[in-house]
């Protein structure tokens, strides 16, 4: 009996001690692509409910990007680039369109809600000239839904002066905090090996 209980208690003590690396697991998977990092995330699903009721409104949200590069873990990055992507939604044809502002321009439609996510995360790109071969690195991507301009309507009346107040209180507005995918760590030269 008590050894029963011992062998019990073993197995949940392990259990506890193995569940929440597993739920912290890494889900960013990386792959060169010519002489570009690209990004697979295929269960990242950064577009909010909030976003997809406006999409779905008709509106178009865009979410800001930053990749973070890192010779650690939870290092300051060597590396940092931002992206911008707009996404609307075709109400009668109820297909999603991403549009990559920044840098470059990448556009694709008729698009379903995940394939619009995955191309989203495709293209976010890291040049592997930037890397040393060698060099072991993890990536953080952060994200975050960019706070929609207030519209104007065309009889408005204002002066110049009120315009740009309001365009400088909006960058000093502070902006909503954002999320973090993280993934690593990853190296060029295996890269370079598994293709």
């Amino acid at each position: 009996m008590y050894e029963r209980s011992f062998k019990t208690r073993a197995v949940l003590l392990l259990l506890f001690a193995f569940i929440p690396k597993a739920l912290n697991a890494e889900s960013l998977k990386a792959q060169l692509v010519g002489e570009q990092i690209q990004f697979i995330a295929p269960e990242f699903r950064f577009i909010s409910e909030e976003s997809n009721q406006r999409l779905h409104d008709g509106a178009t949200v865009i979410y800001a990007f930053r990749i973070n590069v890192s010779g650690t873990k939870n290092g300051d990055a060597l590396l940092a680039l931002t992206y911008h992507c707009v996404f609307s939604y075709d109400i009668f044809e109820e297909k999603y369109r991403m549009v990559r502002l920044e840098p470059g321009f990448r556009s694709a439609s008729h698009l379903t809600e995940p394939a619009a996510r995955e191309l989203c995360i495709r293209s976010l790109e890291v040049p592997a000239a930037k890397l040393h071969s060698t060099m072991q690195f993890w990536i953080a991507i952060e994200y975050r839904l960019e706070p929609t301009p207030a519209s104007r309507s065309k009889d408005d009346s204002r002066s110049l002066l009120d315009t740009l107040v309001d365009i400088f209180s909006q960058r000093s507005r502070k902006s909503p905090p954002a999320d973090a995918l993280r993934g690593g760590p990853f190296r060029l030269e295996d890269m370079r090996k598994s293709k």
